[in-house]
C-alpha cells in the first residue's frame, strides 16, 4: 500500500511538472511570438507607411484636385512623362514593400498575434479594390499580378551586415523601364491607362476611390497618433459607388 501510494504521488508530481512545463513553454512561445511581430513591425513600418502617403496622396491630387489634367495635357514633354511615369511608380513601389512584408511572414506563425493580424487584414483591403471586377475605372490588377510588380521591384544588395533586399528608387525605375522590355512588360499597361484615370473623372475611378480609402485605413494603424504623418492629412476621397454582392476578386 505505501509502494502504490508513494507511485500515485509520483505520477501526480510527474504530470504536474510536465502540465507547468507545457505551460512555460505554451508562455516562451506566446513571447517569442509578440517578439517576432513587434520586430516585424519596428522593420517596416516606416517605409510601408511612406509608401502608403505616397501612393494615396498622388491618387488624391489626380481624382480631386485636376493633377493630371494639369501636367497630361497643359505641361511640357518632361512633366507629362513625370506624371505618368510616377503615378506608376509609386503604385509599384507600395506593392513591393507589401511583396517584402509577405515574404518575411510567410514562415512565421504570427496569426495569433492581434497587432500582426490587424496589419495583414489591412494590406488585404488593398489588394482587394485592385483586382476585384465589381469596381469601375482602369488600374484593375490582379492579385497575382500584383505580387509580380513587388516582386520585379525588388533588388538584392550586399551590405556589411550580408544581402538585404531594397526597393528600386524611381531614377532606377525609369531607367529600367528604357533598357528592360521584360521588367517594362509588366509596367505597359499601366502607363497607359493614367490617362483613362485623367478622362474618366472621380465617379469613373471608384476602384482607385476605394484604394486611397484603403491607403487612409492603413496609415491610421500604423501611425495612429500622427508621429510621422500630420492627422489633418488623412482626407478620404468620397464613395459613389456600392460594391455589388456578386463581385468576384480573381486570385490569379
Amino acid at each position: 500500500m505505501v509502494s502504490a501510494a508513494v507511485s500515485l504521488i509520483s505520477v501526480a508530481v510527474t504530470y504536474r511538472t510536465a502540465v507547468v512545463t507545457h505551460r512555460l513553454q505554451e508562455q516562451a512561445r506566446s513571447r517569442d511570438k509578440v517578439e517576432l511581430a513587434e520586430e516585424l513591425f519596428r522593420r517596416y513600418r516606416v517605409p510601408l507607411l511612406w509608401s502608403a502617403e505616397a501612393l494615396q496622396d498622388r491618387l488624391h491630387n489626380a481624382l480631386s484636385r485636376n493633377l493630371l489634367r494639369t501636367y497630361l495635357h497643359s505641361g511640357d514633354s518632361e512633366e507629362q512623362h513625370y506624371v505618368r511615369h510616377n503615378t506608376v511608380y509609386v503604385l509599384a513601389e507600395h506593392l513591393a514593400w507589401l511583396e517584402v512584408l509577405r515574404r518575411e511572414q510567410r514562415f512565421l506563425d504570427l496569426e495569433s498575434v492581434k497587432s500582426t493580424k490587424e496589419l495583414f487584414t489591412a494590406i488585404q483591403r488593398i489588394h482587394h479594390p485592385l483586382a476585384t471586377d465589381a469596381l469601375p475605372g482602369p488600374f484593375r490588377v490582379f492579385r497575382g499580378h500584383q505580387r509580380a510588380i513587388g516582386e520585379v521591384m525588388l533588388n538584392r544588395v550586399e551590405s556589411p551586415e550580408g544581402a538585404v533586399t531594397e526597393v528600386l528608387g524611381y531614377a532606377a525605375f525609369c531607367d529600367r523601364l528604357k533598357t528592360d522590355p521584360t521588367f517594362a512588360s509588366w509596367f505597359t499597361r499601366l502607363l497607359e491607362e493614367v490617362d483613362d484615370v485623367e478622362a474618366q473623372g472621380q465617379r469613373g475611378n471608384e476602384r482607385l476611390v476605394r484604394l486611397q480609402n484603403e491607403l487612409i485605413e492603413l496609415i491610421e494603424l500604423l501611425d495612429p497618433k500622427g508621429e510621422w504623418l500630420p492627422l489633418e492629412q488623412r482626407e478620404r476621397l468620397p464613395r459613389t459607388v456600392p460594391i455589388l454582392p456578386t463581385s468576384r476578386t480573381p486570385n490569379g
